[in-house]
């Protein structure tokens, strides 16, 4: 009985570290996401360019 607990747990953390590793593709809300941090990157150098120019 405990041989199959232990199948059954290996054969699950095997197919979902198969599951987390084949998502590679970026989603449009990675695009997204990725796209609001280089702005938000800009925004700040930007700023810090502005306020040493004082």
């Amino acid at each position: 009985m405990h041989i199959i607990k232990y199948i059954i747990l290996a054969a699950s953390t095997f197919f979902m570290g198969l599951a987390f590793t084949a998502c590679e593709k970026e989603g449009p809300a990675e695009k997204a996401g990725k796209e609001m941090d280089e702005a938000m990157e800009q925004a700040e150098r930007d700023y810090r360019d502005w306020r040493d120019r004082r």
